[in-house]
């Protein structure tokens, strides 16, 4: 109707921790992205994956567009459907040896099972993409083990990488005394929307 102001719709972000840890130094910076995403107006949701039942992935068939999931199941599907309906899409997750943690790594690999799909590809494009990355090491590269294929993965799903937040913090909930830190995940949780929004 004429003069009627539009309803917004709310960009929606769902921020997936692979971190064990709850209260850790992962949960505390999604924490913080959320508030400065829900300062912008954005709504967030948190999805602890280690609270879930996410296989590895099962045997690939070797025609792409012919694979299914043969271990649809568990708890993996519900989580991607959340992924596709967000508009941007938090990982948080220390550094494991060298990599993701691994309830990380078996939700990430699970996408092979759709690969070819065009429901899962067009579900996956033009998100944007942010990082969490605490470390127990002191070389401050350390987060790259995450924020490198992430970048790869935005590539490849011709998203957006709004950036990351990396931080070396050992002891559980030690990013809290770490100010600048916590500070810059509620910055990047507000660029992203503004990001997502223009």
């Amino acid at each position: 109707m004429p003069g009627e102001q539009s309803q917004q719709v709310p960009i929606k972000i769902v921020a997936l921790n692979g971190s064990p840890r709850k209260g850790g130094n992962t949960d505390l910076l999604i924490g913080e992205f959320l508030a400065g995403a829900r300062e912008a107006g954005a709504e967030g949701e948190v999805v602890y994956l280690d609270d879930l039942t996410i296989r590895p992935a099962a045997e690939l068939g070797d025609v792409q567009k012919e694979r299914v999931d043969l271990r649809a199941d568990d708890d993996c599907r519900s989580v991607l459907d959340k992924v596709i309906a967000a508009d941007i899409v938090v990982i948080g997750s220390p550094v494991y040896w060298q990599g993701v943690t691994a309830q990380l790594k078996c939700f990430i690999d699970r996408f092979s099972c759709h690969y070819a799909q065009p429901w899962f590809n067009e579900g996956m494009k033009g998100k944007i993409w942010a990082a969490l990355v605490p470390f127990g090491a002191s070389d401050p590269d350390e987060a790259e083990w995450v924020t490198r294929p992430l970048e790869i993965w935005v590539g490849h799903f011709k998203g957006q990488y709004a950036g990351a937040v990396a931080v070396s913090a050992f002891r559980k909930g030690a990013v809290a005394d770490k100010p600048e830190a916590m500070q810059a995940a509620r910055e990047l949780g507000r660029q992203a929307v503004q990001t997502r929004r223009f």
